[in-house]
């Protein structure tokens, strides 16, 4: 090869990178303003892979077994969950002091309406008789506050669609996508490749184990909270009880502390409550801090912890992550930032020490062992079966 030759095969390999660069640039920047679509079908492939893996043991068809993985099992899960983030919106709202028709502030994104949109909106919901009695100016504004509803609807519909429609092509493809990156990124032993094992594993435990963990909570809470509304006297239920399970269900990632933080409180109140009624009233909240004990204390510790979450990831660090990530980012960094402190924490276990010391990067595990379990030093075999099943 002359020296001619050489210049046209640099400047033409120069060129495809200057090409492909500007092409990242470009994917970045669609990451970026679709970023809560991306995370929110992160999250919905995460949270439904076991499942799928489950289902994919009696269907024999990939794609089938992730449609029905999403439309038959994830759906309905999620219109319960968001059943009871409503009832606990409500709630909220009740404390707040809002009208009730506040609850929809989150879905129909009133902020983008005027002050008179919201109050001739608010006076509509509260009382729709008065329509007929609106002058001409008025049902052109309560069209337009209509009309900016609707697209707000289909807009969290779209987005809704599409977050779908990507966990889809994951749960489908995921095997084959994983046997490329191997074959063409990181190869088994590298510490990419053991890296990028650890996050995949996390994200799973993360994303499935700990919100699953946090809504049985939740669900479990719920379930005593009312059965002591339905045994105590009025004088003594507990207000708000959907409310006081979410933030049981979220109290119980901080590890020993699970949901004493919300029981604990709550039947100091009803004790104080009771003092002053008198009689046998004492025994309500002592028969709520016992049975609150040992189904949202003992339970979760002993049994439910262990099986559904796992003991791979860092329980309070990650309840960081829950709470300020949608404070930081909205909405979406409920699944944005612990999928950041996932990355950040493998990174720091299996890379960032050989950086330090200068030396060569290995997928060993050199720091914080107890924040992913896993031996990644090989992991040939199971990537060798891992591609046999997607080959198949």
């Amino acid at each position: 090869m002359n020296w001619n030759q050489f210049l046209d095969r640099d400047r033409n390999r120069i060129a495809w990178w200057l090409y492909l660069l500007a092409l990242a640039v470009g994917v970045v920047y669609v990451g970026y303003s679709f970023v809560g679509m991306f995370v929110l079908g992160v999250f919905l492939y995460y949270a439904s892979r076991p499942i799928c893996d489950r289902v994919s043991d009696y269907v024999d068809n990939d794609g089938l077994a992730a449609g029905l993985t999403l439309a038959g099992i994830v759906t309905p899960i999620l219109l319960v969950v968001g059943y009871v983030l409503l009832a606990g919106l409500r709630d909220v709202a009740s404390l707040s002091g809002m009208p009730g028709s506040g609850l929809l502030a989150p879905l129909l994104n009133v902020n983008q309406l005027t002050a008179n949109q919201q109050s001739l909106v608010q006076t509509l919901l509260e009382n729709p008789s008065k329509v007929g009695s609106l002058s001409a100016q008025r049902i052109r504004q309560v069209v337009q506050a209509a009309m900016t509803a609707l697209g707000a609807v289909l807009g969290a519909l779209v987005l809704l669609s599409l977050s779908f429609g990507f966990a889809f092509f994951l749960l489908r493809d995921d095997d084959r996508i994983a046997a490329w990156f191997r074959d063409e990124v990181a190869s088994p032993g590298s510490a990419a490749h053991a890296y990028a094992y650890a996050v995949d594993d996390e994200l799973e435990t993360v994303f499935f184990g700990n919100v699953l963990f946090v809504f049985t909570m939740a669900i479990l809470a719920a379930l005593v909270y009312y059965g002591f509304n339905f045994l105590a006297p009025p004088a003594l239920t507990i207000p708000f009880a959907i409310l006081l399970a979410l933030l049981t269900g979220v109290a119980s990632l901080v590890p020993l502390v699970v949901g004493k933080i919300v029981y604990v409180p709550l039947v100091g109140y009803l004790a104080w409550v009771a003092a002053g009624t008198g009689g046998a009233a004492m025994i309500y909240p002592i028969g709520l801090l016992v049975v609150s004990f040992l189904v949202l204390d003992i339970l979760p510790q002993t049994f439910l912890q262990p099986y559904i979450s796992g003991n791979e990831i860092h329980m309070g660090v990650m309840m960081f992550a829950y709470i300020l990530g949608p404070m930081l980012f909205g909405w979406y960094g409920f699944f944005l930032l612990p999928l950041f402190f996932v990355l950040v924490i493998q990174a720091v276990r299996i890379v960032v020490t050989d950086l330090i010391h200068g030396d060569d990067l290995t997928p060993d595990v050199d720091a914080a062992p107890s924040l992913g379990a896993r031996d990644l030093g090989d992991l040939g075999d199971e990537d060798e079966e891992d591609d046999e099943a997607a080959s198949a």
